[in-house]
Order: C-alpha cells, then structure tokens, then sequence
C-alpha cells in the first residue's frame, strides 16, 4: 500500500477522536454564545438604545471552534501567541549557534532533510525543557546549557515529523487562555472588605454575590475544555504512544544513548505511581520503560557516512532541552 494512504489511514482513529472531543464542546460553544449575545445586546442598547443586532454579532463566537480545527490545516498564527503567552524571547547568537550544531550532528544520522520547525523561541528558564506546538519550537536556557540537546532535539523532531504538534495546537484552541494575571492583581482580589450594616443591605449583597458567583462560573465554563475533560483517558493513551514513537525517531538519529541517559538524570527522578493510569490524562509513559527501549534500540544510534566513517552520536560541546511530551491540559503545549 502506498505510504501517503498508509498515514491517512493510520490518522483516522485520532482524528475521529478529535471530531468527538469537538462534539463533546458543543455546551461550552452554546455557553459562549449565549454570554457574546448578552454583552452583545448591551453594547447595542448603550450605542443605540437597541438590542437589534445583537445575535448578529454574536454569532462570531463560532470562530473559537473555527481557529482549534484551522490548527489541523495550517499552524498560522499559533506559534506567536503560544510565545507571547509564555514569554518566551528570541535566541541568543550563541544559542543559535549551539541549535545549528546540534542539528548538524543529527544530520550525520540520517539520508533524508530533517523536518525541522518553522519558527523556534528561548524560555528563560534553568531547568532543561523542550516543546512544541503547532510547527513552532520551544527550548529552555537550560535545556541550550545541557550536552543533551541534540538528543532532546532529535525527540522533538520526532513530534514534528508527525502531526502530533498539529493535534497539541488544536487541543490547547478548545481552550481561551487569558493572559496570566499579575501577582498584584491576585493578592488585590484576595483583600474582600468586609463591612457592617443592616440585613436588607446584607441581603442584597448576598444576592449580588451569587449573582456574581454564577455569572463567573459561567466564564469559567466559556473557556473551554469540557470535551478535553471527557476525552482526557482516550487522549493520554494516545500521547503516551506517542511518546515512545519520538524516543524511536531520535534512536534513528543516533541519541538512542544518549536520550536514555538525559532521561535517568532529569526525568526518572520525578517519576511517581498513577493509579488506573488508563482513566487519567497522563501523556507520559513510565520513564524507566522509556529508557528500557531506548537501550534496546541502541544498534541504530549509528550509521555509515560517506566514506565509510562511523558517526558516533555525541554532543560535541554544550547545547540544550527536555523530551517532556504534550499536556492535553489543560493548556500546555506538546513536549
């Protein structure tokens, strides 16, 4: 069978998944419109002392739904929001230099062009991380310190190689993200007056309160991520398969090794029990089975360059990352 039908047929089941886990919004699309067309209907009656109009302009809530399945055509416009809402930061030349090096070494591994990202950004953070989401790659300042790079790097373009961080960009739409809110703003909305008067006083402001109260679980339940929550076992069996397959593609690139080694050192560590891990939306697999294949696949971590020169698959100096696979979540981003 042809391999361009072999990768159709093989993405249906996760594309059914994702129709489902869609199909499964359709309250929280149904929330959103109904709060649009009431802030709709008060713009209107304030600019024209009509509510005429008003479901026109609320219909434009649709295009939430719109933006995650554009996520699975095109990955316009994700990669430069998922940096601005992480504040990530372009890279250093130095960083550049230690990516450039660190894809030159996994070019010696391999006879096809790598499929690398379309845009990459830095995260200003000391521990060694990696992502991705969409066709947009993320590594920490750490992770651009480590001799690990190319091996997390070659795990992460296993997840670009495939449509995985298609799939990450369109989970994370479902769910509105608003920009994080400042320690200031929080400790302010924790200092709630408290004020003593008469019961008719205290009355209403008890029914303005749950007013209020609803009115923000409402919002809170507009945001998304509903379907996820009902999908969410479905979708950490898939992400954990997909997380041995990029452990897989980076054993072609020669850091089989190598990956092993960044794993027992920054990942094992943080490992812990999941009980019925099979009902939670745990997107990773236990690290020691993670390292256990590696291992076992350490015969490809080579292969015979021109010349007949074997090419070792070690980091030549210090560059970067974290093979940490993708959260469904909530709102993370695939790793």
């Amino acid at each position: 069978m042809p391999r361009p039908v072999t990768r159709v047929l093989s993405s249906l089941p996760v594309l059914a998944l994702y129709a489902v886990t869609l199909l499964f919004e359709t309250p929280v699309i149904l929330v959103r419109w109904l709060l649009a067309l009431l802030a709709a209907a008060l713009l209107t009656l304030m600019l024209h002392h009509s509510a005429a109009g008003a479901a026109g302009l609320a219909q434009y809530v649709w295009l939430c739904s719109a933006w995650s399945v554009l996520a699975l055509i095109t990955p316009f416009g994700g990669g430069w929001w998922w940096k601005q809402n992480l504040g990530g930061r372009e890279p250093s030349e130095r960083e550049r230099r230690a990516y450039s090096d660190a894809l030159d070494l996994l070019r010696q591994h391999t006879l096809t062009p790598l499929r690398k990202p379309s845009g990459w950004f830095v995260l200003d953070t000391p521990q060694p991380d990696a992502a991705v989401c969409g066709n947009t790659l993320m590594l920490s300042r750490g992770l651009l310190e480590s001799e690990h790079l190319p091996a997390v790097l070659a795990h992460e373009l296993g997840h670009l190689a495939t449509s995985d961080g298609r799939y990450t960009a369109a989970l994370n739409r479902l769910v509105i993200h608003p920009p994080p809110r400042t320690a200031e703003a929080e400790l302010a909305q924790s200092r709630t007056p408290v004020l003593a008067t008469n019961d008719r006083f205290l009355l209403t402001v008890t029914l303005v309160g749950m007013l209020l109260w609803l009115l923000r679980k409402l919002v809170g339940f507009a945001k998304g991520g509903f379907g996820l929550g009902l999908t969410a076992p479905f979708w950490g069996s898939y992400w954990r398969e997909r997380e041995y397959l990029a452990d897989m593609h980076a054993a072609r690139l020669g850091q089989a090794e190598e990956l092993a080694d960044f794993l027992e050192v920054h990942a094992l560590m943080h490992d812990h029990p999941v009980p019925f891990v099979w009902l939670t939306d745990h997107t990773h697999p236990p690290t020691e089975l993670r390292i256990d294949r590696l291992l076992k696949a350490r015969s490809l971590t080579g292969r015979v360059a021109p010349g007949d020169v074997f090419v070792k698959a070690a980091p030549a100096g210090p560059p970067a990352a974290g093979p940490d696979g993708p959260a469904i979540d909530k709102t993370l981003p695939l790793r």
